[in-house]
């Protein structure tokens, strides 16, 4: 029988507890709350359909598994009465709350009402005219945010929390081969194609449909260096992924040797919490830019540039 989550590439530790939490489950038919924690595309709903689907009935039988998109949830009424009391409440059944950051205030309280397990594995639920029981031996609760700090604080105490990373570039190189038919790769090349996916596994999906079309495009049935750069050409994609505001700041701060964030904004015309959160977050990941109050490029950044943008201008004279 095929272990759980073998095909789904990289989470090493997010496999290493979701299977711990599958051996308990067969023995004691009970989950914590969780809570799976990471920035999109990092596989937190798949992960969390394989877990659904491991999880077994009392009679051995794969229980229901319901995906619910919090963002769709408009008010406590409508969610109790059309969805979460006909389609939860009596089945064993495994439900996902995904985007959990976008729960309105009404139904997170109603949920700390219904999570409070700390003496018992059962809770009875009063709502209208009726009282409803909720049995955690048959009734599993996860959730999936991009934002925990959103989350009102009261609830995600109550959830235990599994963090999800970015994917490696070898674990990436390992998802593009395998969503490519029919076309081999220089291991280079493959690598540096990975690099454009930002640690992103969904990212890393489209790059390989849109090098499926490019390799029919030209006929390619092996993918060299010379390729990637003639691929990433075609489709302005840069080098590690970088985007082109996030090279533009590059540019900028090699220029000018440093420059606060004001002037960024001025420059780039971003606001401050989108520089801060779509721009910076990646070139420090990177090691690209350095900041202590003001912001620098660094040597990698430097280096980044020369290699790859100046190299480009003298090729297009």
């Amino acid at each position: 029988m095929e272990k759980p989550f073998a095909e789904l590439f990289g989470q090493i530790n997010v496999k290493k507890r979701l299977n711990f939490y599958l051996k308990a489950f067969e023995k004691t038919s009970l989950c914590p709350f969780l809570l799976l924690v990471g920035a999109k595309g990092l596989g937190k709903t798949e992960f969390a359909r394989e877990f659904g689907a491991n999880l077994k009935n009392r009679d051995g039988k794969h229980r229901a598994f319901l995906e619910i998109n919090c963002s769709t949830i408009k008010n406590l009424e409508g969610f109790f009465d059309q969805l979460f009391i006909p389609l939860i409440m009596d089945s064993e059944i495994t439900v996902l709350f995904d985007e959990a950051h976008e729960l309105p205030k009404d139904v997170t309280n109603a949920f700390l009402t219904i999570f409070n397990t700390e003496r018992s594995n059962t809770r009875d639920f009063r709502w209208r005219d009726g009282e409803y029981p909720f049995d955690f031996k048959i009734q599993t609760f996860l959730f999936a945010t991009t934002e925990p700090d959103k989350l009102f604080p009261p609830l995600k105490d109550r959830l235990t929390t599994v963090d999800f990373e970015d994917y490696e570039p070898t674990e990436l190189a390992q998802i593009l081969a395998a969503q490519v038919e029919d076309i081999s790769f220089e291991e280079e090349a493959l690598l540096e194609l990975a690099k454009t996916s930002r640690g992103n596994a969904r990212d890393c999906v489209k790059v390989a449909k849109e090098l499926t079309g490019w390799c029919a495009a030209f006929d390619k049935k092996i993918f060299r260096m010379e390729d990637f750069h003639n691929f990433c050409e075609a489709l302005a994609i840069n080098p590690l992924g970088v985007s082109h505001i996030e090279k533009k700041v590059l540019s900028i701060l090699r220029r000018d040797g440093q420059a606060s964030l004001q002037e960024l904004c001025a420059k780039t015309g971003l606001s401050r919490t989108a520089l801060q959160r779509d721009v910076e977050l990646y070139l420090m990941k990177k090691s690209l830019i350095k900041i202590d109050g003001k912001r620098h490029i660094t040597k990698e950044g430097s280096d980044y540039i020369d290699h790859y943008v100046k190299k480009k201008i003298k090729q297009t004279h």
